[in-house]
């Protein structure tokens, strides 16, 4: 999925490369997320990951963010402008597009089955860019130290995720565990009777106000994993810039944030950190549906993946 993005600094610059992008269009679809400091990562002895420690104050310049993920109809216009190629799935029940457009029904749905290269790619064209690690954190969990966008207490009414579509809290302690519910069992039944072509459980992207972020940011938690500028490094964090960190220089994967509709709840923290890989390694299997494909490094559990863009 995609979030654009828009710092202080390429704001009228981005403006004057897409003549078509107004101010009044960026204050209604992207939120302010003003400069100060927020707390980034887990702190030592939490239930938070290696690489999402240590625990530190990091300063953040101004910049705006899409408040919703950007959707199937917004990349038909990027689509129909550029020639760019057509999200699609190695599983052709996952591919959602056909003719060059999104099948019906799915217009207000995030974006899905992109790479790294072509949410790059919509937000060049948009005048925007893929926000940073720490901007998409900040937006999420705000300057309280959120657990998730909507507060500290898990609630699986208030994000797409496996809970949600069990009705209780799912937790994937590994692979074998994500497979006997997406790939066999009530996960596979819920998606053949509830999802798009019987697949993907995605939903629109104004879904769940009530799970809104501090800046009024929506699905930040859950129905699709988010690209974000940064190479992933599980030791970056260790030396990484208190100020307007970027990322590391290169990698070979780049990072995600978010979670999805296949995630569980630990998936969904405002502080989770995903990784990527090229969409060529995508296996024909209903355990990489709705997907380029997104492995999560803890326990191999694949997830969907789009973008929000930032000015």
């Amino acid at each position: 999925m995609i979030r654009a993005f828009l710092s202080w600094c390429v704001f009228f610059l981005a403006i004057s490369h897409h003549p078509s992008v107004t101010g009044a269009e960026i204050l209604t679809d992207m939120a302010l997320i003003p400069s100060g400091e927020f707390t980034m990562g887990s702190p030592e002895g939490s239930d938070g990951f290696p690489d999402e420690r240590p625990e530190r104050r990091v300063f953040l310049s101004g910049y705006f963010l899409d408040r919703f993920e950007v959707t199937n109809e917004a990349y038909a216009a990027f689509v129909q402008a550029t020639g760019h190629r057509t999200p699609a799935n190695a599983t052709q029940a996952a591919t959602l597009w056909t003719n060059n457009r999104p099948i019906p029904g799915i217009e207000h749905h995030p974006i899905v089955n992109v790479s790294w290269e072509d949410a790059d790619a919509y937000c060049r064209w948009s005048g925007k860019r893929l926000p940073t690690e720490a901007e998409w954190e900040k937006a999420a969990r705000g300057t309280d130290n959120r657990r998730y966008p909507w507060g500290n207490d898990w609630d699986f009414s208030r994000a797409n995720s496996a809970s949600h579509w069990a009705q209780r809290t799912i937790a994937f302690q590994s692979g074998a565990d994500w497979d006997a519910f997406w790939g066999s069992g009530e996960g596979a039944r819920l998606a053949k009777e509830k999802g798009i072509q019987g697949e993907v459980l995605t939903m629109p992207v104004d879904s769940f106000p009530q799970a809104v972020s501090p800046y009024g940011l929506l699905s930040m938690a859950g129905n699709v994993s988010e690209w974000v500028q940064d190479w992933y490094d599980p030791n970056y964090y260790q030396n990484a810039p208190l100020t307007n960190p970027t990322g590391p220089v290169r990698g070979a994967i780049k990072a995600m944030r978010g979670g999805s509709w296949l995630k569980p709840a630990t998936s969904l923290r405002t502080l989770a950190i995903a990784i990527g890989v090229r969409w060529t390694a995508v296996p024909a299997a209903r355990a990489f549906v709705a997907q380029k494909m997104r492995i999560d490094r803890r326990s191999h559990l694949p997830s969907v993946n789009s973008y929000r863009s930032h000015l």
